[in-house]
């Protein structure tokens, strides 16, 4: 076998162990990278919602109520935060959710999995 077979045999097999390299990220890598990110933003948004409570007394009506000064009850406070965070590619909306007069739950779901906080 010459040394050009040889050479173009050892770049086919470097190719193939890149192209499978890049099917691990897309199928395994990709997905836990949105994964954590959804936890992060969920995990950021409840603590902004929480600030908002100890703030004001009370939930925020809406996630749109972070993002804004607001006077309640006399008080001023605001925002919480500067923009609602994009939820990863391929997983829904933040949502926001009261859970009795002081509780509430913020979550999103992709890939086959539901993230809450807090």
């Amino acid at each position: 076998m010459s040394a050009l077979r040889v050479l173009a045999l050892a770049l086919a097999f470097v190719s193939l162990a890149a192209c499978e390299g890049e099917k691990k990220a897309i199928e395994e890598d990709l997905p836990a990278t949105r994964a954590t990110k959804a936890r992060a933003d969920t995990q950021q948004i409840a603590r902004a919602v929480q600030l908002y409570q100890a703030t004001f007394g009370t939930l925020p009506s809406s996630l749109d109520a972070l993002t804004r000064a607001e006077v309640v009850g006399g008080v001023a406070g605001g925002p919480f935060l500067a923009s609602i965070p994009a939820p990863p590619a391929g997983w829904t909306p933040y949502r926001y959710e009261k859970t009795g007069a002081q509780g509430f739950t913020v979550s999103t779901a992709g890939g086959g999995v539901t993230v809450t906080a807090p």
